[in-house]
């Protein structure tokens, strides 16, 4: 029983015995029969202490009656009844908060490829009114329950939780690293009534060498990349060389030689498509003849190195009249 419900109780005693006291001297002098209320009313006062209690939202408790836990625990937010002689172990339920943080037990371990990892964390857990009075048979109050069952198992599941991460994954699984914090607290303290609520990992830092390592790391697979992409623009310039060279190639035959084209599917990128296919003439045969597609060749090609004159083409004539140029206007001088 606590300290203070005996004290109440006793004294509670103390003022009912004088009370019964006073009323017995009813023929003294003083009439101190009178004064017999006093300390019944502050034996009632003090009983009444003892005996009714207030829950606020979020707490529960558990009656303890010289030594012996009550079956079932009281939530109900309001006022409740006990017996004067019976101890009362409160507990807050909700919004519990354990912040592991450089103010108070920052979390140190490794990873799987045993790299010295560090990191806060804050975990909010409510406990089962349930399993209120199955604790307070173990732990006395709240603080040793704290203290001796959810802080250990806190700190050994949040150093066991990185272990299966490498240095290099990590800070970038906070959900993961979250999930796995929560699935290992509750199934180390489910059993007695804890419900996590939110696990928030944060300002997680690696070991400064192993830092400085995988900085070297990433800048090497970003110059890997870099270069990579080079690569492939240079595949894509070499391919489109190529392209333009068939092109080449296959206008030459069809203009100097007399080639043929035909339609042919091919695959590309994995899809069939229609593509020309330049049937080439053996080089024995090809002779540079002067045909249609020559002559309309040479004919540009003269077109383009007079840009500076007028060339007339007769309709129905193979005649060429070339005209001079105007000369350019004199500029008049002011």
């Amino acid at each position: 029983m606590e300290v203070k419900v005996m004290f109440a109780l006793v004294l509670a005693i103390v003022l009912a015995a004088v009370g019964f006291v006073l009323l017995r001297l009813k023929d003294h002098p003083k009439k101190l029969s009178r004064y017999a209320a006093i300390p019944f009313a502050l034996a009632l006062f003090l009983l009444a202490g003892a005996t009714f209690y207030r829950l606020d939202a979020g707490e529960a408790a558990v009656t303890k009656t010289f030594g012996t836990v009550g079956a079932e625990a009281i939530s109900a937010t309001g006022i409740h009844l006990k017996a004067p002689w019976q101890d009362l172990i409160r507990f807050d339920i909700r919004n519990q908060t354990i912040a592991l943080d450089e103010g108070g037990g920052r979390i140190s371990t490794v990873t799987s490829d045993n790299a010295t990892v560090a990191y806060d964390v804050t975990i909010r857990y409510s406990l089962n009114p349930g399993k209120l009075s199955e604790i307070v048979r173990q732990y006395p109050d709240q603080e040793s329950f704290i203290s001796r069952a959810v802080l250990p198992g806190v700190s050994s599941v949040t150093r066991d939780a990185p272990t299966t991460f490498t240095a290099a994954t990590v800070r970038q699984s906070r959900a993961q690293l979250a999930l796995r914090i929560t699935e290992g607290l509750e199934k180390r303290l489910g059993e007695v009534g804890v419900t996590v609520e939110q696990v928030d990992p944060r300002a997680i830092t690696l070991d400064q060498n192993v830092q400085a390592n995988y900085d070297k790391v990433q800048s090497s697979l970003a110059n890997a990349e870099a270069a990579k992409a080079d690569l492939q623009t240079a595949l894509a310039k070499a391919e489109i060389t190529k392209t333009e060279a068939q092109a080449t190639s296959d206008a030459d035959q069809i203009i100097r030689c007399g080639a043929t084209s035909t339609q042919v599917n091919e695959i590309i990128n994995g899809k069939e498509v229609k593509a020309v296919k330049v049937v080439p003439v053996p080089s024995e045969k090809c002779q540079n003849r002067l045909n249609e597609q020559v002559l309309m060749s040479k004919y540009i090609d003269m077109l383009k190195d007079h840009g500076d004159s007028l060339i007339v083409v007769p309709q129905g004539t193979s005649n060429l009249l070339q005209l001079p140029t105007p000369p350019a206007a004199t500029p008049k001088t002011p």
